[in-house]
């Protein structure tokens, strides 16, 4: 069959854009395309922001931590201008890459991209037909079904406010809520998170996520859990959220100027017509067979955000872009292990995890927890709170697991995620001669 291209490539985040320059680099005709600016959530509206705005709000915090021991600095962000260095910075990282596609002989579209029948696009009032269709369009906040839901502010809306509001409602006990909520905190906002149930970053270590808790709240912001959204209502300049408290048996009035969506994500599918495409879908998602094709049209293969296997991370999506090629390219061969993929929250102090957690672990294994407050490490800047909890294996001496808390642990974390991919043992990366004192030397009194 003729076709107009060998790849298409709907939306332009970081699985979309590795597979297009894979592919292109094979030797095949390869179009892309982005109803939105060229770049992906990440870029645009997340990871990339986010570590922005995150980064200026450590800088704050560290300030006042450190307000009587010889460092003076403002007490909290300037949010318009904070934001508009973000948006200067994240501008300068995105406005690039249409021309680099094309510098690269990759054709570029923008608009709505539709299927139209199992090897067709539609976009913009043309029909564009490729011999592979690859769905990258990752995932857009979750629909809420309660009365008043129109008052939600989403992320994507968050991380381009122009000016904080004064009393904020985090909706939702995940990372998107947290995160957000240290940063408004250091804003100088009254900062609320509103939780259904009562674990909390369920991905992550339930003994450390309390150590967050704890520094989460010292920060000035409040964790409820256990309530309910029952509805959201607009009074004049405000609004009033109303929960239902599974402890107390008893509806609670929650009065603020903003509820920020961090109630969950699910693929941004709307608008794509698969069922045009003959694409199967499932759970809201893209079927996918282990080789991240479609089981329902053996021409589409997708990654990323808009397919359910592996945690919804830029990791994974740049990890299944990498086994889609190959796929492709070398016939299905190829399948993607989710089991050793590094996570973080950015909040202050960060936490971060990769490999199996201790409610996973066996008689085989073995649980090394550290409490780290007192580490020089955490006390040079009078952090407080800090641990780890790493899992070995008993016979093996393996590193199978890593969970920390604490100063830079998201570049910590990164050694471990090393030595779990590689196998490397617990002497192996400890007795490593680090520089010191960074940090990451603090891994070896996590190992003893």
């Amino acid at each position: 069959m003729d076709t107009d291209y060998d790849a298409f490539v709907i939306g332009t985040g970081v699985a979309g854009s590795s597979l297009a320059y894979k592919l292109n680099n094979a030797g095949m005709k390869v179009a892309i395309a982005d109803k939105d600016r060229y770049g992906g959530i990440c870029a645009l509206h997340g990871c990339i922001p986010k570590k922005i705005l995150t980064g200026a709000a450590e800088i704050v915090a560290a300030g006042n931590r450190m307000n009587d021991n010889g460092i003076k600095c403002s007490d909290h962000l300037e949010w318009s201008a904070l934001i508009g260095f973000k948006d200067k910075l994240v501008h300068s990282l995105t406005s690039p890459k249409e021309k680099a596609f094309r510098n690269a002989g990759i054709d570029t579209y923008h608009g709505k991209v539709s299927f139209h029948d199992s090897n067709t696009l539609a976009i913009g009032g043309k029909l564009i037909s490729a011999k592979y269709i690859l769905v990258t369009i990752g995932a857009t906040s979750r629909t809420i079904k309660i009365p008043g839901a129109e008052f939600l502010t989403t992320s994507d809306e968050f991380l381009d406010l122009k000016a904080l509001p004064k009393k904020i409602i985090f909706a939702g006990g995940g990372y998107i809520s947290f995160e957000f909520a240290h940063i408004a905190a250091r804003a100088g906002a009254d900062v609320t998170i509103i939780h259904r149930g009562e674990n909390l970053l369920k991905t992550f270590d339930p003994d450390l996520v309390n150590i967050m808790v704890e520094a989460s709240e010292k920060a000035g912001i409040k964790i409820l859990t256990g309530q309910e959204i029952l509805r959201i209502e607009k009074k004049n300049d405000s609004l009033e959220l109303t929960t239902h408290d599974s402890n107390k048996q008893e509806e609670i009035i929650h009065k603020c100027e903003m509820v920020v969506h961090g109630l969950g994500r699910v693929p941004a599918i709307d608008g794509l017509e698969p069922e045009k495409g003959d694409v199967e879908i499932e759970h809201g998602a893209i079927a996918v067979n282990e080789h991240l094709q479609s089981i329902s049209n053996h021409s589409v293969y997708a990654a990323g955000d808009c397919i359910l296997p592996g945690p919804a991370l830029t990791p994974t999506a740049s990890l299944q872009a990498n086994v889609v090629a190959s796929n492709i390219l070398e016939g299905n061969k190829y399948t993607a292990d989710y089991t050793k993929i590094a996570s973080a929250v950015f909040t202050i102090p960060t936490l971060a995890a990769v490999g199996i957690m201790e409610k996973d672990a066996a008689d085989k294994h073995k649980v090394l927890f550290n409490d780290m407050s007192q580490f020089y490490s955490s006390r040079k800047t009078d952090l407080g709170y800090a641990a780890s909890k790493i899992i070995i294996e008993k016979d093996t001496r393996k590193i199978v697991g890593a969970h920390v808390i604490g100063p830079n642990a998201e570049d910590t974390i990164n050694l471990f995620t090393l030595a779990i991919n590689t196998g490397l043992t617990v002497e192996q990366v400890r007795e490593a001669l680090y520089a010191y004192p960074a940090s990451s030397y603090d891994v070896k009194y996590m190992l003893k």
